[in-house]
């Protein structure tokens, strides 16, 4: 069994220039289109611990932004659960 730690570099270039347009669209107010990237970072990110934590940790503060308290609790345990999960996922690869 092997454990999968870091995106290849191909993907991560693309999962950069995802969270970039995020980044651009959430700082212009454009919120629909900015959540549009981040659920694109996490299908990019999901295999990897480290950048799936990540989306999600994004979604949470987006979830604190616009007080969406549903938003908010569904992302805590995603965070708490999701990157120990994508590491077992990937080691029984």
């Amino acid at each position: 069994m092997r454990l999968y730690w870091t995106m290849p570099d191909e993907l991560r270039i693309h999962y950069k220039n995802v969270l970039q347009k995020y980044n651009e669209e959430f700082t212009k107010g454009n919120l629909s289109v900015a959540w549009r990237h981040l659920e694109r970072a996490h299908i990019l990110g999901q295999p990897w611990p480290r950048e799936h934590n990540y989306v999600h940790w994004l979604m949470l503060k987006f979830g604190i932004h616009i007080k969406d308290k549903k938003e908010i609790i569904g992302q805590i345990p995603r965070l708490l659960i999701g990157g120990i999960k994508v590491s077992l996922r990937r080691t029984a690869s």
